[in-house]
């Protein structure tokens, strides 16, 4: 069966858990939307399995070691709703743990990460842009002209204070899926409050 359709292989190799999907395609557990503390046992759990194959043990010590491997291939199964092939490294026998995605749950899917793709709301996302964008213009504009009757440079620092303020929010905001539109918005209106201002100088 073919690992594209079925899904993830989980391999133990030099000491490190990794993923294999197709042919030659190996990636680390770190790169993907899994929790921490699943990476860290996948990991730790190849760890044990390099150096009980550099090392005689007992066979109850490597039956463990295999069973760990198939419950976290279980768990990793139940992260990603789909099917894992558990590769064990003591005999090289490939298991395969979970149910497949249905052809259409394939079909919504990246290759190479967890999460799946959903639709971008451009829609509603661009209406919150654009009121965001439009209080965050019209309050720069009118607290600006307010300042400038006192201060030009007063005013000018007003306005770089805010842009620095919500600089950091716009940047952390802009991968977001909700919250991305709001700071998409407040960009905008800070640069068209700018402009603004700007002209109502030349003018």
């Amino acid at each position: 069966m073919d690992a594209r359709e079925t899904g993830w292989e989980l391999h133990a190799r030099s000491g490190r858990a990794v993923l294999v999907r197709g042919v030659g395609r190996e990636v680390d557990p770190a790169r993907l939307r899994l929790p921490g503390s699943l990476v860290a046992a996948l990991h730790e759990w190849a760890h044990v399995v390099e150096a009980v194959q550099a090392e005689e043990t007992a066979d109850t010590t490597a039956e463990l070691v295999s069973r760990r491997g198939r419950q976290l291939a279980m768990r990793l199964a139940a992260e990603t709703g789909g099917q894992i092939g558990y590769v064990d490294p003591l005999s090289g026998e490939l298991d395969r743990i979970g149910r497949p995605r249905s052809a259409h749950a394939m079909r919504g899917w990246r290759g190479g990460t967890i999460a799946p793709v959903q639709p971008t709301p451009w829609g509603p996302g661009l209406v919150i842009s654009t009121i965001i964008g439009a209080i965050v213009t019209v309050t720069l504009v009118v607290v600006t002209l307010g300042l400038a009757d006192v201060s030009g440079i007063l005013a000018a620092v007003v306005n770089i204070a805010v842009a620095a303020g919500f600089a950091p929010s716009i940047w952390l905001g802009r991968n977001v899926p909700v919250w991305r539109w709001a700071a998409y918005g407040t960009a905008v209106g800070i640069v068209a409050a700018w402009i603004a201002l700007l002209l109502s100088l030349l003018g």
